[in-house]
């Protein structure tokens, strides 16, 4: 996988889309400003809720791509414990005992016809 977001001229890039968006987010909420306060107060229309939607995508992407910037292309390390590879097998303890327990808890076993509490041991 290249790297091509750890380069300066990216990183200016990824910035300057930035605040180019943010610039489309400021006309768009100065056309929303516009068409609010044309009219008596109403209703929101289909298309001023569009305009918000747009504004609130454009406010978020141009804010991540100016603050963060290459940042959103880093790559981090999950916890194994929080992988998709299992890394061992997983262990459970059974409990009979109703209060440690509540209702939601419970899976049946149709072999013996009783309740098993299931817990799963974490790993210390």
């Amino acid at each position: 996988m290249s790297r091509w977001h750890e380069t300066l001229a990216a990183g200016i890039g990824l910035r300057l889309g930035g605040v180019a968006i943010l610039s489309v987010a400021w006309l768009t909420g100065s056309a929303l400003y516009a068409r609010v306060h044309m009219h008596p107060p109403a209703p929101a229309s289909p298309a001023e809720l569009a305009l918000c939607a747009l504004l609130v995508l454009l406010l978020v992407t141009g804010n991540a791509l100016l603050f963060v910037g290459p940042g959103l292309w880093k790559q981090v390390e999950i916890p194994a414990r929080r992988s998709a590879v299992l890394t061992g097998p997983r262990e459970f303890e059974i409990f009979h005992d109703p209060q440690l327990f509540p209702e939601e808890d419970r899976v049946p076993d149709r072999k013996k016809n009783a309740v098993l509490y299931l817990h799963e041991r974490t790993a210390a």
